[in-house]
C-alpha cells in the first residue's frame, strides 16, 4: 500500500516540547531557508477558536522556537531535519486563525534585538565578524578567502544582525545564521562544488528528486558581455579603469559600466568582476515544486536536464518546505567567473 508523502512538524517552545499540542491546532506551516539576502524563517498557521493563543499561551517576548522536519513515506524510512533555532518576530491573526512568524537567530543572542553605533578604522572585515560573534557567545565559520579592508566601517543605529546583513551585501557575500553559529561564505564557491544529483523535466523512476510542477524565466537581452570600472581621481588628475571580461563571455553584447572610487587598477577589475557577477547571476532562474528523497539546503547545487537550452548547473537560492511539497528557487551558476 502507498501511502501520501508527508511532513510534520516538531516544535520545542523555550526548550519544552509541545508537537503533541500543536497538532490539535496546526492547519499549515512553512520552512524557508534563504542562501542570501533574507533570513531562514519559520511560519505557523493555527485555529485559535477559544482565543488560547491570545491569552494564556500568547508567547512571551524573546521566546524560542526549534523546529525539525520529520518526512514519512517520502523514503524507505522516516527521515529527521533539525533546522536550527528560530526567535518569534510577529504574531498575526484573522477571525479565529493565528499565524505565528519567526526568524532564526542564536538562543542566548541579543543580534536582533539592540541597535548600536560603533565605528571601526582601518579594519578588516572579518575581524568586525569576530568581535559581534563573541559578544554574543557565537562561532564565526568563514567560509571565503575574501577578507577586504577598508579605511572606515560604520555601525549606525542598527542591530547587529542588520549590520552584518549589510557588509555581505556590499561585499558580495552571503550571510546564514544557524544555532550557535554565524556564517559567512562566497556563493561561487558554492557554484563551483560538484553537483548533488540530477533533476530531470520528465522524472524517471529512479530519481531522488521528482518535479510536480514548474516555471523559469531567461533574460536575453539584460546580460553584459563585460564590465568596466572607471574612476577619475582630480587631485592626482588621474584616471583608474580596467575591464574585466570572463572566460565563457558572448562574443558580442553590452557592457556595464561602473563609476566607483577605486585606489589602483587591481582594485578596479576586482570590483568590475564581483560587479558582472551581481548583474549577471539572475539571468536564468527556476522554481521547481518538487518531491525529493534527500533534505535539500540552500546552496547546494544540482544538474537541471531535459530542459533543451536551459539544460545546466544550477544553485539553490531558496528552499520552501511544506506538509505536502517543496519549493525550490534555482539560478543557472555562472561559468568564468
Amino acid at each position: 500500500m502507498k501511502y501520501a508523502k508527508r511532513t510534520l512538524l516538531g516544535v520545542a517552545y523555550n526548550g519544552t516540547n509541545i508537537s503533541e499540542q500543536l497538532h490539535e491546532f496546526l492547519m499549515d506551516w512553512k520552512f524557508t531557508d534563504n542562501l542570501s539576502g533574507a533570513i531562514d524563517d519559520l511560519s505557523i498557521t493555527l485555529e485559535d477558536r477559544n482565543a488560547l493563543w491570545l491569552s494564556s499561551w500568547f508567547p512571551t517576548k524573546g521566546s524560542t522556537l526549534v523546529p525539525t522536519l520529520k518526512r514519512y513515506y517520502w523514503n524507505q524510512y522516516p527521515q529527521v531535519t533539525k533546522v536550527g533555532v528560530f526567535e518569534i518576530d510577529d504574531i498575526s491573526g484573522k477571525d479565529s486563525v493565528v499565524t505565528i512568524n519567526a526568524l532564526a537567530t542564536s538562543e542566548k543572542s541579543s543580534l536582533r534585538k539592540e541597535e548600536k553605533c560603533k565605528a571601526w578604522e582601518k579594519t578588516y572585515l572579518k575581524t568586525i565578524f569576530q568581535e559581534i560573534a563573541k559578544r554574543h557567545g557565537m562561532k564565526l565559520i568563514w567560509e571565503t578567502s575574501e577578507n577586504p579592508k577598508k579605511d572606515r566601517y560604520e555601525q549606525d543605529n542598527q542591530t547587529d544582525l542588520a549590520f552584518l546583513h549589510e557588509l555581505c551585501n556590499e561585499e558580495g557575500l552571503c550571510l546564514k545564521i544557524n544555532s550557535n553559529s554565524i556564517v559567512v561564505l562566497d556563493e561561487k564557491d558554492y557554484e563551483d562544488k560538484p553537483a548533488e544529483t540530477h533533476i530531470n523535466r520528465v522524472p524517471q523512476e529512479d530519481d531522488l528528486i521528482k518535479i510536480i510542477d514548474r516555471s523559469f524565466s531567461t533574460s536575453l537581452t539584460n546580460v553584459y558581455r563585460d564590465c568596466r570600472v572607471q574612476h577619475h581621481d582630480s587631485k592626482k588628475k588621474k584616471t583608474i579603469s580596467a575591464t574585466y571580461t570572463p572566460s565563457k563571455a558572448p562574443k558580442v553584447g553590452r557592457t556595464l559600466v561602473i563609476k566607483q572610487e577605486v585606489s589602483s587598477k587591481a582594485e578596479a577589475l576586482k570590483l568590475a568582476k564581483k560587479k558582472l557577477r551581481e548583474t549577471n547571476k539572475e539571468a536564468t532562474k527556476f522554481t521547481l515544486k518538487v518531491y525529493s528523497q534527500m533534505h535539500i539546503d540552500a546552496g547546494m547545487t544540482f544538474n537541471l536536464k531535459m530542459f533543451g537550452q536551459l539544460d545546466g548547473k544550477y544553485i539553490v537560492t531558496k528552499v520552501t518546505y511544506g506538509p505536502s511539497d517543496i519549493t525550490l528557487d534555482l539560478r543557472k551558476c555562472l561559468e568564468g567567473y
